[in-house]
């Protein structure tokens, strides 16, 4: 069976998009800090976030690289054989951020695709120009308050250029869930986000 035009066309889209992000995966290989390697290859998913947005016409290719994604950086992680440039021993961020990515392409595509894909970048951006900004500050990984403040204010511009004054109080939401001690934040960024939107949305 043929793939349709529009399929076809987010696949080659998407062929695009895999390429960037993997070579930015082995462009970092050449420095030293895996946590700071981490946020320039989320950086790389900026592009893939606004085709979701905007240019895709199905979820499914996006989805389907996200679980690609997913399986190919867990899969390190049961061998003991992490990729050590940008993976860290029993740390599991970037496959977290990865699945997080899958399951808001596909819950969130009929509802409001723009919306996910803003919490994506509140992830994509905002969260790596705060690990970025606190790498700065200490050597070893750990909350600081300048890379909050940086989180919040970064998150807040792109949350207010999507949707106005609640693009703020989603900021402020994805800088707190950042913040908090108990949750990886790839996992609390956009569940809190999501929830805060989703409240935003219904009353």
């Amino acid at each position: 069976m043929l793939l349709s035009a529009a399929l076809l066309a987010d696949l080659i889209l998407g062929l695009g998009l895999f390429a960037v992000i993997i070579l930015t995966v082995y462009v970092t290989k050449r420095f030293k800090n895996a946590w700071v390697n981490r946020k320039i290859i989320h950086l790389s998913t900026v592009p893939a976030v606004i085709a979701y947005m905007y240019f895709f016409k199905e979820p499914y290719v996006f989805f389907s690289f996200s679980i690609f994604f997913t399986v190919m950086l867990i899969l390190p992680h049961l061998r003991g054989s992490e990729l050590r440039w940008f993976q860290i021993k029993d740390n599991y961020g970037e496959v977290f951020y990865c699945i997080s990515f899958a399951i808001l392409s596909m819950a969130m595509w009929n509802l409001d695709r723009v919306f996910a894909g803003l919490v994506m970048l509140f992830m994509a951006v905002g969260d790596s120009v705060t690990g970025l900004i606190r790498s700065r500050f200490l050597k070893r990984r750990g909350k600081h308050w300048t890379g909050t403040v940086v989180m919040f204010l970064v998150c807040s511009l792109i949350g207010f250029y999507f949707l106005s004054y609640d693009g703020i109080l989603l900021a402020l939401a994805a800088t707190l869930a950042e913040r908090q001690p108990w949750l990886d934040d790839n996992l609390s960024v956009p569940l809190i986000t999501t929830l805060m939107g989703l409240f935003l949305r219904l009353y």
